[in-house]
């Protein structure tokens, strides 16, 4: 158990690093862009990651669960069988990716909305080939626990990607067509250093026949159904540029904001969940042993106790958002449109929470084919609303798409679960509303507050201004039962009564005469 929460703790400290890293550098991207290029790289980005998922979802996460099962027996013909049919499995797909991109590259760059999107996703395609090659040997690494490394690695690759783009925009170079080709150099680097580590190892490399076919029925579905949700945001770069133009908006204003709005307003959506992230990644292999264990009530209890946390979370932050993202995207993108759509969206936080930890539970109770199922309804809900306005289409409602899809797809994977664990949904339910009614009270007092030191420095009157609304909200969720604080308390003192309470010792020989 200690080594779990120690290579949680490693990892969670990489990722924020990494995350920090990467939103500073989307930052920079958008104030030296601008709205119409951002927005072209974010189109071209969008596609791209649909691609590479084909490469990095299924066949690193097999890869790792199987060489830990090797391991364990000592078997190494196994382990080096299983990278190098990993090795070829990712090199054939991200050839095939390829293949199809340069044949049908006309086609594919007609469906953009600026003929630049496709040149910039033709000069990151040799990256889809580097994380296919690297995608086994990272998976055999996550295998092998060697945490660390893999997070080191990754780390790398976001400051090579930063400093390569940083450098050759201040040599004069184009910046957007840079940013594309540091994707391609960032992911050469990664492969050159997990095949180095690899062999280091002492990683061998075998005959791939025993372990191909097991290999590919396992990393096949886990694959696809990582894919659909890439694919549906791939979808969504090109409908909406395409929908917005048919309101009367020119390709560059369309592109202009949609970059605004998913590229800059989306992200910083997504900053305040990962607590909620790391709760998944916590819950879901003591959930999965409590499930294989046939202990109910600890799944019950779990389940439970883990959405109603998302959703509270969650919507701590609405009424800060809500409050404070009009200003917030000034200062940080210096747009306003990334601002007013970000205030018009908050309320997103509340359904995004309850569909990440959700759809993660899914998997921990062998429901992911009813999860893939209840997501491509949920998605097809999302654009049927989106097309049914047609000419009048504007993009505050591709957040109503995305908030209706979200909720659609949580609320039947709550229907699977409850099916399958017999939870109760109102432990959830009740704290729910009960935060719903506290959000107005909360962004009124922020607002006030902000609109009242806003001749301070505005990132110390959004600090402070976030702050208080912060603490309102926590206040109020305390007085109304929201947050119960008391069982933590009472663990603290039954801790510190253990702690206190002296141990009784057996008398020696001589103290009994």
């Amino acid at each position: 158990m200690l080594k779990l929460f120690k290579a949680v703790f490693i990892i969670t400290g990489f990722t924020l690093l990494d995350r920090i890293l990467g939103f500073g550098f989307k930052v920079y991207l958008a104030r030296n862009l601008g709205e119409v290029n951002f927005g072209i790289y974010q189109v071209a980005l969008s596609t791209f990651f649909v691609m590479l998922t084909f490469t990095t979802s299924g066949i690193p996460l097999i890869c790792s669960k199987l060489t830990a099962i090797a391991r364990k027996g000592n078997d190494k013909k196994t382990e080096f069988s299983l990278v190098s049919a990993a090795l070829i499995s990712g090199i054939v797909v991200s050839l095939v990716i390829c293949s199809i991109v340069l044949i049908f590259s006309r086609q594919i760059g007609r469906a953009f909305a600026d003929p630049e999107s496709m040149v910039l996703l033709l000069l990151m395609m040799p990256a889809i080939i580097f994380a296919g090659v690297y995608g086994s040997f990272r998976g055999n690494l996550w295998g092998q626990k060697r945490f660390v490394t893999v997070s080191v690695i990754e780390l790398i690759e976001q400051i090579t990607r930063i400093g390569l783009v940083i450098i050759l925009a201040l040599m004069g170079f184009n910046l957007l067509r840079v940013t594309a080709i540091s994707m391609s150099v960032a992911l050469f680097v990664t492969a050159v250093c997990c095949v180095a580590t690899y062999f280091k190892c002492k990683g061998r490399l075998k005959n791939p026949s025993p372990m191909m076919m097991p290999f590919i029925k396992q990393a096949a579905p886990v694959t696809f159904i990582r894919a659909s949700n890439t694919v549906v945001m791939g979808l969504i770069s090109i409908a909406v540029p395409f929908m917005l133009t048919r309101t009367g908006l020119s390709t560059a204003e369309s592109l202009a904001v949609f970059g605004a709005s998913v590229g800059m307003a989306i992200p910083l959506l997504y900053l305040p969940l990962t607590v909620i992230g790391s709760l998944a990644y916590v819950l879901v292999p003591q959930l999965s042993a409590s499930y294989a264990a046939g202990d109910k009530k600890s799944v019950q209890k779990q389940i439970e106790t883990a959405i109603a946390f998302s959703l509270v979370v969650a919507s701590i932050f609405v009424p800060i958002f809500f409050a404070l993202g009009e200003p917030l995207g000034l200062f940080v993108y210096h747009n306003a449109t990334a601002g007013s759509f970000l205030r018009f969206s908050a309320w997103l936080l509340v359904p995004l929470a309850a569909e990440s930890i959700v759809s993660s539970m899914m998997n921990s109770l062998n429901l992911e084919k009813q999860s893939f199922i209840n997501y491509l309804v949920g998605a097809g809900v999302m654009f049927g609303f989106m097309f049914v306005f047609g000419s009048n289409f504007r993009i505050e409602l591709l957040a109503i798409g995305l908030g209706l899809g979200w909720t659609i797809s949580t609320v039947l994977d709550i229907i699977a679960i409850k099916k399958r664990t017999q939870i109760k949904v109102s432990t959830f339910v009740i704290p729910l509303f009960k935060c719903v009614m506290l959000i107005v009270p909360t962004i009124f007092v922020t607002q006030w507050l902000f609109n009242l030191i806003n001749s301070l420095p505005i990132i110390l009157s959004l600090m402070i201004a976030g702050g208080i609304g912060f603490i309102f909200f926590s206040s109020l969720s305390l007085v109304f039962g929201v947050l119960d604080i008391s069982v933590i308390i009472k663990k603290f003192k039954k801790k510190k009564k253990t702690k206190n309470r002296r141990p009784i010792v057996a008398p020696t020989a001589k103290q009994k005469i």
